[in-house]
């Protein structure tokens, strides 16, 4: 694609936020009492800064700039000029792009490459003046439709990759998730079957569509060979694109303690204490429905052998539909002893057809019956549970590496400062050959994770290969604790640690924050002060953009440091009726400087709780697109003396001004909407994470860069545009 290189079509919006924080930044006291002086201007100034209109900002400035000498006039003009310059450059192959993905869509539709077409479609989407406009656009609903029907059709052909490939990529053109959420749900619960239970199937199932996909462009390409180039441009060219390879842990490991005892739990709690109340009865057929889906799934004869004998899975799935329309006929709401007689002839039947073992039929039950409830509630099972606990407390005890799979190989994208990798010199792009002297080929990452951690002191052995060198390299590692770190600045220091200034000079301060977790307070507090006792700090960029949430706690805690006083959230039922409150204490706030927080569809949850609370108090500009929408409380309950977890929704947020941030299906309004928004397509948003995930890798201050490579850096970011 003809756009600009991944630092300058992610970036210069990043740009803009800047020069709204300097803009919005005090003026020097000594100014006030000059009527024409920048003091006197400053109200119409953060006016056209908070709406974004640089032009007039910039035109009104250049007429103070030839009144007077004044070093931040200078600077913000010198500024907004180039950040004029590079928006209107991206407005230009902006709009080039969408030409050209627009011709890509309506050439592949002639060559009846569906699967390129829509996601040539989604492309020219993003990138449209008016993308609402183009959603009813003669050629895109005849798109829709036919790929409509082929997913129909390959669903009935059980050729449920190709139906999901279709079905999905229609909701990410029309941005709703409801459009085929039967379909898709269903779908994703037999490939998932597979994932688990026949690796091998779905294997061949990833092999078969690329085969086909492949077939098709070179029969195409051989009809137009003029269109070759541009499906190369497009990366649509599938001679070249890297094979889905599927790596699963043998399922008998990743359900090894599951128990009835858990699932019999599961439904006593979920029946009244999740927000909706919902009782037994969608709980029951939940999990009837995903056991007749089971029943109905090819490719488990493998792994289960009862699935060989067709009377068997006959009888499995005529004693579901007995069971299904008993329970249909029942009058009266179940209460938990009639519920489980319905499970009890369940697992009756089960043991006297298919006979698949209690750990599978307890999960796959469970499954079934809280996707009843909502996307946020699910079973955190005993192989998981350790991991579960390790996100949430921040910390854990292992090497110190962030890891990552490319080309299929487990690679290292940047040692974390200070830990034993680092200490002991393990790099970038370095290669897990092996673990313990086991090899990793067919590893993945959760896998890794789990291997290279371990109790504190204890040693783990890495087997790396490292681009120049002949053999791999033995690692000797002494396991430590590791502080997740989420709290980040702008960019390394050359000696080590964050630099928080995004710009030195007019003390503008910038924060990252991946994600909430205990010690996030604690971190945002020291970078702030480190400012403050540095250069000091006139403005404030907190970047939350890609903030998944977290601890609900820690959300509060940073809103405080922002609102000052009042309400911060409150927590409600499902008929909006209060049930907690959580209040801001003026003991904990910073000084009151101008706030820019970012923002995208990323945000989640705790992001949205103190972008909403700045946003309700006017503490601050809001700027991005609109967030993800999670705006639900989960409580974790234990099972089996705590063994597993139950993470159950039980409440929604509600902001400081009423709103629920909450997104359910078929909702139109949901989480935190931007004071000024800038959209970003998907391809940005990716090159934008790739770019800084670049830029934060800790290098070995021994290694021998390439002259030729560019290497990434946050100064780019903004210089370049």
């Amino acid at each position: 694609m003809n756009q600009l290189p991944a630092y300058r079509r992610t970036l210069c919006w990043m740009f803009a936020v800047a020069l709204m924080a300097a803009a919005l930044a005090p003026w020097p006291a000594a100014q006030a009492n000059d009527a024409d002086s920048p003091t006197a201007l400053a109200p119409t100034m953060r006016r056209l800064a908070t709406t974004g209109a640089f032009d007039k900002l910039g035109e009104l400035l250049k007429t103070e700039q030839a009144r007077r000498n004044d070093g931040k006039i200078n600077t913000l003009v010198r500024d907004i000029d180039l950040y004029r310059q590079h928006a209107a450059e991206q407005t230009t192959v902006r709009r080039a792009a969408y030409d050209k993905a627009y011709k890509r869509m309506t050439d592949l539709m002639a060559d009846e490459d569906f699967t390129s077409a829509v996601f040539a479609a989604i492309e020219a989407h993003g990138l449209a003046d008016d993308p609402d406009a183009m959603l009813k656009d003669a050629k895109v609903v005849a798109l829709a439709k036919a790929v409509e029907d082929r997913g129909a059709a390959a669903e009935k052909a059980n050729d449920w990759l190709e139906a999901l490939s279709d079905f999905r990529s229609l909701e990410l053109l029309f941005d709703d998730s409801s459009l085929h959420a039967a379909q898709v749900k269903k779908l994703e619960r037999q490939l998932r079957l597979l994932r688990f239970y026949a690796t091998d199937r779905l294997q061949k199932m990833y092999d078969d569509r690329a085969a086909r996909l492949k077939a098709a462009r070179k029969a195409a390409q051989a009809k137009n060979p003029d269109r070759e180039k541009a499906a190369a441009d497009a990366k649509e060219d599938l001679e070249d694109a890297e094979p889905v390879k599927i790596t699963a842990e043998p399922w008998q490991g990743r359900l090894k303690g599951v128990q009835m005892s858990m699932f019999r739990h599961t439904i006593s709690r979920a029946a009244h204490r999740h927000i909706y109340n919902p009782g037994y009865l969608p709980l029951i057929t939940g999990a009837l429905s995903a056991m007749q889906i089971m029943g109905d799934t090819p490719g488990l004869e493998a792994t289960f052998p009862k699935f060989k004998e067709p009377a068997k899975v006959a009888s499995f799935q005529q004693g579901i539909r007995r069971i299904q329309a008993d329970l249909v006929n029942a009058k009266a709401p179940l209460n938990y002893i009639q519920a489980m007689e319905y499970i009890d002839r369940l697992v009756d039947l089960n043991d006297n057809t298919l006979a698949l073992p209690e750990p599978v039929l307890v999960f796959e039950m469970s499954d079934g019956a809280t996707s009843q409830l909502d996307d946020f509630t699910s079973i955190i099972w005993p192989h998981d549970l350790d991991q579960f606990e390790r996100n949430v407390q921040g910390k854990f005890y292992g090497v110190g590496i962030q890891i990552s799979k490319r080309d299929g190989r487990l690679t290292v994208v940047s040692p974390l400062e200070g830990t034993p990798a680092h200490r002991a010199g393990i790099r970038a792009n370095d290669v897990i050959a092996q673990v313990n002297g086991v090899a990793t080929a067919d590893w993945s990452v959760d896998r890794a994770v789990r291997e290279i951690t371990g109790p504190e002191n204890t040693v783990v052995k890495l087997g790396i290969e490292r681009p120049g060198e002949p053999k791999i390299i033995d690692f000797d590692l002494r396991r430590a604790e590791i502080v997740i770190e989420s709290i980040k600045g702008w960019d390394y220091k050359p000696g080590g640690g964050w630099n928080y200034y995004i710009d030195r000079e007019q003390k503008i301060g910038y924060v990252r924050l991946t994600q909430f977790i205990p010690q996030s307070v604690k971190g945002l507090d020291e970078a702030v002060a480190k400012m403050e006792a540095d250069n000091g700090l006139s403005a404030l960029i907190l970047d939350l953009r890609g903030n998944p949430g977290g601890l609900l706690s820690s959300a509060v805690e940073i809103s405080d440091r922002f609102v000052g006083e009042g309400t911060i959230v409150s927590t409600v039922d499902s008929a909006n009726r209060e049930t907690r409150r959580y209040e801001a204490s003026a003991d904990h706030s910073y000084k009151r400087i101008p706030v820019v927080v970012l923002i995208n569809q990323g945000s989640a949850s705790a992001s949205e709780i103190v972008s909403g609370a700045i946003q309700d108090y006017q503490r601050g500009l809001i700027i991005g697109t609109r967030t993800f929408g999670k705006g639900s409380v989960q409580d974790l309950f234990g099972l089996d003396d705590n063994r597993a977890a139950l993470k159950l929704t039980t409440q929604y947020y509600r902001l400081p001004a009423g709103r629920i941030i909450h997104r359910k299906p078929a909702d139109k309004i949901w989480g935190i909407n931007p004071d000024v928004e800038i959209k970003m397509t998907p391809t940005q948003i990716g090159d934008m994470i790739k770019y800084r995930q670049d830029v934060d890798i800790i290098r070995d201050p021994n290694e021998q860069p390439n002259p030729k490579t560019d290497l990434p850096t946050a100064a780019k970011m903004l210089n370049k545009g």
